[in-house]
């Protein structure tokens, strides 16, 4: 029985998520470890499988942005150190306690109420570790002065439940060409660390670097860097690209199969609206995907798939459940592989410029697909695991 009955499906590489993790653990000080950062259901590629890869290849950590996916992970058997890099509420801190979950912290009231909640819940619990985030330029989360982060690194020493193991701060524009912004950035993160050395603190894991950060500046590794977009192959931003310091491999692809096709004797019109007109001789093939999956209906009459290793133009307005293209050979059959995202012969839609299509970053495209397309993992050209969000099965 076939584990999806919808032909349309995500390939995840996992050959290119070891060796992106690999070209990372080569870049980077041999110091240095590597968090993996699987948010987002691992930017689309699938939280669990790219976390078990990533670990298998080098990484020694993984990263979330809530408490929610960390607990996903627990769930999946996955025992590595897990971080909650955003927001958690105080009355969530037991689940971290009972999954062994760091957390992120940046406000000393939130210490008091955790170390309360925690003492009055699970006295006996092993304490629970967690990283204060330092706003050093972000503008987001983090404490923003000296005094402030001293207040909360003397009340987490304080506290029985919760212990200080992490400091970090998050770059806005290691990314750009000038380098200004994440200079200042690094110098007032430098000033903070030495700031609670000055005051005799003995510094926990230190990290400040994102894949942006890490590619341009590997010498500010610290204790582990903290790779997300590169993890999936894909660069932080078309300069970071161009640098090619480090060669990453695209991991993702979308495909789907040819449901219908029609040969047009006279012309007719294509989908909502009737923005298309097909015209005599031109061929017209429906696809299964549609904005319900995450493919942007801003791809309506200006997007492509390939076939027969060839680019189709999308024609009409992208429906909810189905898209349409043309085919420029005329010679599609039903169940033929289309390529949305990624490689066919030797042609090849990028999410580079799917997003520069619709204005839009890189990072934005896998997020999207959703839990209606099953993930088929390979390893060696070979498929590993079939997953389907949708029924929440896996196959082996």
């Amino acid at each position: 029985m076939k584990a999806f009955c919808r032909d349309t499906w995500v390939e995840v590489d996992l050959d290119a998520i070891g060796k992106n993790v690999q070209t990372f653990r080569r870049h980077i000080p041999a110091k240095t470890g590597i968090m993996a950062v699987v948010k987002a259901d691992g930017y689309g590629h699938g939280a669990v499988q790219v976390g078990r890869e990533a670990l298998r290849c080098g990484a020694d950590s993984l990263a979330v942005a809530m408490l929610d996916e960390a607990v996903l992970l627990r769930k999946a058997g996955i025992t590595a150190p897990v971080l909650v890099l955003g927001y958690t509420p105080v009355d969530c801190v037991e689940q971290a306690v009972q999954w062994n979950i760091e957390l992120t912290a940046y406000h000393s009231e939130w210490v008091e109420q955790a170390t309360r909640l925690l003492l009055d819940k699970c006295p006996n619990a092993r304490p629970i570790g967690i990283h204060i985030k330092t706003d050093t330029g972000m503008g987001r989360l983090g404490v923003r002065s000296t005094e402030e982060l001293l207040a909360i690194v003397e009340r987490l020493e304080r506290s029985p439940m919760l212990q200080w193991t992490g400091i970090f701060t998050h770059f806005a524009c290691a990314d750009e060409a000038d380098t200004t912004h994440v200079v200042q950035q690094h110098q007032q993160f430098q000033s903070y660390l030495q700031a609670l050395q000055d005051a005799g603190k003995t510094l926990p894991k230190v990290h400040c670097c994102n894949t942006a950060a890490s590619i341009a500046f590997p010498q500010w590794g610290y204790d582990t860097i903290r790779l997300g977009i590169g993890l999936y192959g894909l660069y932080p931003s078309s300069y970071m690209r161009e640098r090619a310091d480090v060669p990453l491999v695209p991991a993702l692809s979308l495909k789907t199969r040819i449901a219908h096709v029609k040969t047009a004797k006279e012309p007719f019109t294509v989908s909502y609206g009737a923005t298309y007109t097909a015209q005599p001789e031109e061929q017209i093939a429906t696809l299964p995907i549609g904005y319900a999956d995450g493919f942007s209906r801003l791809l309506s009459n200006r997007g492509f798939a390939l076939h027969g290793g060839e680019r189709a133009a999308i024609v009409g307005r992208v429906c909810m459940d189905q898209i349409m293209v043309r085919i420029g050979s005329g010679s599609a059959q039903v169940g033929d592989e289309v390529v949305l995202y990624g490689k066919q012969g030797d042609e090849e839609i990028s999410l580079d410029e799917v997003a520069e299509r619709i204005g839009t970053i890189n990072y934005e495209i896998p997020c999207m697909l959703n839990y209606r397309i099953p993930r088929v993992y390979l390893r060696g050209r070979q498929v590993v695991e079939v997953f389907h969000p949708l029924t929440m099965k896996s196959e082996m």
